[in-house]
Order: structure tokens, then sequence, then C-alpha cells
């Protein structure tokens, strides 16, 4: 899975990958391993650079001997959001605000394009059901402005304008199902 951050007004592209039990993380060029595991509210995240295996009792160890020599970081992490879609980590209580780039809101002109006469496509990330949609073709949609409901997964993602827009098609119907890619609404 990959996903696009902007954190301080600074994108970067994070690439997540499970191994067995654990998680390989890709930022910058730089692959770390990760075991999260599930605290309350919160994560406990186990940063290091190699990956443990289980041994014959379950327990976990490092992969070989040489692995205890490397440092390891521990961080304790809780995330809010608000419905602007800014998002709060609290990494060891420290506030770190980050807003998480949409991959189903495109240009034709690519990824960021704001210029005029192209088309921006709301697609779907993955593969759903539309439950509702909340705007119709001619409509004049504000930046943020919900657009359409899909449930995934049992989660209800709601798609949301770009920035201000006017609906020049709307490609679904609420029960439809639809394919990851899928082009729901285009505005302009």
């Amino acid at each position: 899975m990959t996903v696009e951050v902007d954190i301080g007004g600074r994108v970067r592209r994070i690439e997540l990958d499970r191994a067995g039990e654990q998680w390989v993380v890709r930022v910058g060029g730089r692959s770390l391993h990760v075991d999260a595991r599930r605290v309350g509210a919160g994560w406990s995240l186990l940063f290091g650079d190699t990956l443990t295996r289980s041994s014959s009792l379950g327990r976990r160890r490092p992969s070989s001997e040489a692995d205890l020599d490397r440092p390891r970081t521990s961080y304790d992490v809780t995330l809010e959001s608000d419905r602007s879609g800014l998002w709060i980590a609290r990494v060891n209580g420290e506030p770190v605000p980050a807003r998480v780039v949409d991959p189903r809101v495109r240009t034709r002109e690519g990824r960021g394009s704001t210029s005029s006469g192209g088309s921006r496509l709301v697609t779907s990330a993955m593969p759903g059901r539309v439950i509702r949609v909340l705007v119709k073709a001619g409509d004049r949609v504000v930046e943020r402005q919900a657009l359409v409901v899909v449930e995934a997964m049992k989660m209800e993602n709601e798609l949301r304008a770009p920035g201000d827009a006017v609906v020049r098609d709307v490609n679904v119907t609420e029960g439809m199902s639809v394919d990851a890619g899928a082009i729901l609404i285009v505005l302009e």
C-alpha cells in the first residue's frame, strides 16, 4: 500500500508492505522494519533495521545474534482526525499535524494540476458499493464538500471535492457496485 502524506507542506510518499507479523515501511528511499501492536486507543511501534522471527515457543526474537546490537526505537502513537481531513498524530505525546493526500482525486493533466480546462476525476480507491450520492451534474461544489459515499471493507469512505468546481458528470447511483479506480464523478 502506498500513501502520500503532507506534513508541514512537504509531501512524503510512504510505502507499506506486510512482512510476516511486521511491516516494511519505505520513506525517502529508506526502508524500516516496524513491529506494530495495538495498545488501548493507539499503537506501539517498534522501529528497527531487521525482521524478527518466531521461536518454537511462539516468542519473538531477533533473526540473528547480530541483530541484538542494532538500534531500535519505540514510539507510542495515537491518531485523531477532524472533518476537514486534518490528522493529528500524537507521537510520544507530541502532536504532529498531517494531511493524507487523497489518491482518489486526480486530474486529467496529472496529480495536483489546477490548470483551467482540466477535468478532475473522483475515483474509488478500492472495490465497494455506493451508498450515497450527494451531488448531481451541474451542481457547484466547494473545496472539501462531500460528493459521494462508498462502503468498502465495512467502512464508509466519504469522497470530497479537491477544490471549488462544477460537477460535470455523475457516473454512479446509490447501491451500485464499483471497482477500484472506477471514475465516480467528473469535476470541472
